[in-house]
């Protein structure tokens, strides 16, 4: 199988900044279908030109990552077009990276270990703005034009505005991915939102439905995202509808990488939409072999550990969130694995019971656990899951809340709001949560389902018959023209 070059715009929403030449955004009339294959010299056997978007956290981009492997692995040209800091990483993956300038960003960052000194959560409003109106979309989109332009086929995740933008522009087939099932809401399985949450969470304990929650999110997030509205405008591409949800979607394929258990299948998700499974993924440039070391040899020196891993802001920005983990730990006799910035680390002071590590891949880590504390982002959960070791939910921010619910719903674990996160109510909720007969239950059920899931084959697999034109029981229609591959 010929090696291949995964094209993969990430993280960290490029800023506005000023510039003398601008690639001209022309208006152009849209009919986003398959451009017919080219041959190219440079890789003549490659089978189609494949672009990856991917903004986001870190959990964001894991899943990009596994799925770009997966069809280089199918022998298709990938480029990746990320910042600068992904050189290592695309160099240990094998992967050709085109540096991008993205100059802020309101996420995590792409890497848990890059957290600067001083640095501080921003406030929500601003996070809000900058998630789904960046300034500098404009900016991000003129970037992207040229990779689009050299693509066949183009696959982007829920932040990535500019690269739907560039496919309508240019004319190229969108396939929309995501991890997280709020990217793709239904009517019928209420998600719970970020900011509306504390409302929901009333509203469901005095039993009544979550229904009237989805148009709410759907005026909010729109009322903040005109900007958008009016750049589509006056680069003369058609109105999708709303540019966070059907304006997004794909018209033919949405990959949505996690567990159907988790996410299972509604009659109102947009057409083509797969529930692929989860995609799982072993970042081979995180986590030394010294570090591995130690937290084996910690792990094989008593019972096993209750791992606290903070995610999403909580990582830059924990608060009190070690404090009241210790105190947890102390209160019930157990050993701990912290998992923290190294700018933290001087917080700590030495105990035998207790393991303070940088950010190490969950893959590898939770395996180890008796328990897992962590925010409810997908990635943390389904790792947790899938080696069958209960979580206490500690959602925040984002899509943590209805993760949380999910997994509440599954018996995975149970949820401990942020701002009740205190030493006695954690001990409390861990011993409940270890003599729950039914998440022990629930567990040994889904561990082995979870770890048969394949969903970067998956997707890959339906990428490949969306470009092949071929009949899928998933829906993708393949109205536009044939491929064939590059030879």
């Amino acid at each position: 199988m010929p090696a291949t070059v995964l094209t993969f715009v990430s993280a960290g929403l490029l800023a506005g900044r000023d510039r003398k030449e601008f690639v001209e955004l022309r208006p152009v009339p849209v009919a986003c279908g398959l451009p017919k294959p080219r041959k190219t010299d440079e890789n003549p056997e490659h089978m189609a030109h494949l672009l990856l978007v991917g903004k986001g956290g870190f959990g964001d981009l894991i899943p990009m990552f596994a799925l770009a492997t997966a069809l280089q692995q199918r022998g298709h040209a990938v480029r990746i077009a990320a910042e600068a800091h992904h050189a290592a990483a695309c160099a240990t993956m094998g992967l050709t990276l085109a540096a991008v300038d993205l100059a802020s960003s309101s996420a995590p960052p792409a890497n848990p270990a890059d957290v600067k000194e001083g640095g501080h959560a921003p406030h929500w409003g601003d996070r809000l703005r900058a998630t789904l109106a960046p300034r500098q979309l404009e900016s991000e989109l003129e970037q992207l034009l040229p990779s689009v332009r050299w693509a066949d086929l183009v696959i982007g995740n829920q932040l990535a505005y500019a690269g739907r933008l560039a496919c309508q522009v240019e004319r190229r087939r969108w396939v929309f991915s995501a991890a997280s099932p709020l990217a793709i809401p239904s009517r019928h399985d209420a998600p719970y939102w970020p900011y509306l949450y504390p409302w929901q969470k009333r509203a469901a304990g005095l039993g009544w439905s979550q229904r009237p929650f989805l148009p709410l999110a759907r005026l909010g997030t729109r009322v903040f995202m005109q900007s958008q509205v009016s750049l589509s405008r006056r680069l003369g591409v058609p109105h999708a509808g709303h540019p966070r949800f059907e304006g997004l979607y794909s018209p033919e394929l949405n990959l949505l990488m996690t567990s159907p258990e988790l996410a299972p299948a509604q009659p109102d998700w947009p057409k083509g939409t797969v529930a692929t499974g989860f995609a799982w993924f072993d970042p081979p440039f995180l986590g030394g072999a010294d570090q591995e070391q130690a937290i084996v040899a910690f792990a094989q020196a008593g019972p096993p550990p209750i791992v606290f891993a903070p995610g999403g802001s909580t990582r830059v920005d924990p608060g009190t969130f070690f404090e009241q983990s210790l105190a947890a730990a102390d209160r019930l006799g157990r050993r701990a694995i912290i998992v923290a910035a190294k700018r933290f680390h001087g917080q700590f002071q030495a105990h035998d019971g207790v393991l303070v590590t940088g950010y190490f891949p969950y893959a590898r880590l939770f395996r180890h656990a008796a328990l897992v504390v962590h925010s409810a982002g997908i990635g943390a959960l389904g790792w947790a899951a899938r080696y069958g070791v209960p979580s206490l939910l500690i959602p925040s921010e984002w899509d943590q809340f209805d993760n949380a619910r999910r997994a509440q719903r599954l018996g995975l674990g149970r949820t401990l709001d942020a701002p009740r996160y205190t030493a006695a109510l954690i001990a409390a909720a861990i011993q409940s949560i270890e003599s729950d007969r039914q998440i022990a239950d629930g567990l040994a059920r889904l561990a082995p389902i979870l770890g048969a899931e394949d969903g970067a084959k998956a997707a890959s697999g339906a990428v490949e018959s969306l470009l092949s034109g071929s009949p899928r029981k998933t829906g993708a229609s393949g109205r536009d023209r044939r491929w064939s591959p590059r030879r």
